[in-house]
């Protein structure tokens, strides 16, 4: 087992800045529920580096992990506490982690599906949010989530780590704009609604076989664009004892409440 070099040690400090994940399409997966998950849906770290100080409370799901690594030939590098925390973004590190490639999904091909939910997050800044509605939209089988512009980043560490490994089963599109994103679903027949505290019943309504959900960031709400555009307005009857709904419990009701009716 080889130590890790300085060299992938400077990678994965810098793989907490997102600028770096975009551009070398890389991200960090840490804890071994994670990797563990990861296998789980059949994707390989590029590597893995563990500490053996940090393992004790774990040592054994680790050790598996790492005979698992050695099974499929995926390259495993040792380091000590120092290198492994500078890395790593929790405070408790269970001390091993891994570096996976950003998966390039086709968007075109998820929109052609006879039956789909999607997910538009609009403003969303939270990475733990973020990371429940991936955890969420792998539950409910959400065909995917697309990002506009201006959201945290879906790959990064907090926002994984949320996921409980949903990040590898679910489908993420960022950096778009509403105009795009809008032509994408029209030119698909993919019916969008617009979900906050005003508009429709959203239990009432029988949605099609193809819906997307546009849901607001924690503060901001969906940008005017939305409301501008000829889309339907729905929203989750609640009491008035708070103004809105976290994003990440609204996104999961509709969800649900979409997969329920998809098993019917």
């Amino acid at each position: 087992m080889e130590a890790l070099s300085k060299s992938r040690a400077k990678q994965l400090r810098a793989l907490k800045l997102r600028k770096s994940r975009e551009e070398q399409g890389l991200f960090v997966a840490e804890g071994p529920l994670l990797i563990e998950e990861a296998f789980k849906a059949a994707v390989f770290p590029r590597y893995v580096v563990f500490c053996p100080e940090l393992i004790e409370s774990t040592r054994e799901k680790v050790e598996q992990l790492l005979e698992r690594c050695k099974q499929e030939g995926v390259e495993v590098f040792e380091t000590d506490a120092g290198e492994f925390m500078a890395a790593s973004d929790t405070v408790n590190s269970q001390g091993i982690l891994g570096v996976y490639g950003v998966p390039a999904w086709d968007l075109t091909a998820l929109l052609a599906r006879p039956s789909l939910t999607l997910l538009v997050l609009d403003n969303l800044r939270d990475p733990g949010n973020l990371g429940t509605i991936v955890r969420q939209a792998a539950a409910f089988d959400c065909g995917g989530l697309l990002l506009l512009k201006g959201c945290v980043d879906a790959y990064n560490h907090k926002a994984v780590r949320a996921s409980m490994g949903g990040i590898f089963h679910v489908p993420v599109f960022g950096d778009l704009t509403p105009e795009d994103v809008m032509q994408k679903l029209t030119d698909a027949g993919v019916w969008p609604y617009v979900t906050g505290t005003r508009g429709q019943n959203a239990f009432t309504i029988s949605y099609p076989p193809r819906t997307a959900f546009i849901i607001g960031g924690e503060s901001e709400g969906v940008q005017p664009f939305w409301n501008a555009r000829d889309v339907i307005q729905v929203g989750i009857p609640q009491t008035d004892k708070v103004e809105s709904l976290n994003a990440a419990v609204a996104a999961s009701i509709l969800i649900a409440y979409r997969y329920q009716a998809r098993q019917a």
